[in-house]
């Protein structure tokens, strides 16, 4: 892959946690400047705890301690919607006209994607059993350890 071409990284961040932080940095390896899309920005309900706005606050905090600013081209949005062709219009309207591969190994997203005859880089996982957001909102909701799954300069913003 040449390190041209913009990544594109979806995901929920809820939270952001150590995962999420590997597959940024990660993809930086491999990609010279990122697009991140923040998925389910509609939806509030016990998957998805924090709003879009507390999301990109975790996420410009993540990028800012670790310098990213000049390697993250945007940060945006994509709501959820059943149709799977309009939900791929909506994310390619805000990757916009970039050449990209997307980058994940969530296997709905991908197949969007692929099934379009784009790109996609599966970047594997980090410490999967751990850092997998429904777990770590387990940990949370049952009043459990929580902490050491997120950037330590992340758990006060969480806490709020």
């Amino acid at each position: 892959m040449k390190k041209d071409k913009v990544g594109v990284i979806i995901g929920r961040f809820q939270p952001f946690h150590l995962g999420h932080a590997w597959l940024i940095k990660k993809s930086l390896e491999k990609f010279s400047k990122l697009i991140i899309l923040i998925g389910s920005s509609n939806i509030e309900d016990e998957n998805n705890l924090w709003d879009l706005e507390k999301r990109v606050e975790m996420l410009n905090a993540f990028i800012k301690h670790e310098g990213l600013e000049k390697k993250i081209i945007k940060i945006d949005d994509v709501i959820d919607i059943p149709d799977d062709d309009m939900w791929l219009l909506i994310a390619l309207e805000k990757i916009g006209n970039n050449k990209f591969v997307v980058i994940g190994d969530n296997e709905w997203v991908n197949k969007i994607f692929e099934k379009a005859g784009y790109k996609v880089w599966r970047s594997g996982y980090f410490d999967r059993a751990r850092l997998q957001g429904v777990k770590i909102r387990k940990l949370m909701k049952n009043k459990k350890k929580w902490q050491d799954t997120v950037p330590e300069y992340l758990i006060e913003l969480i806490n709020k």
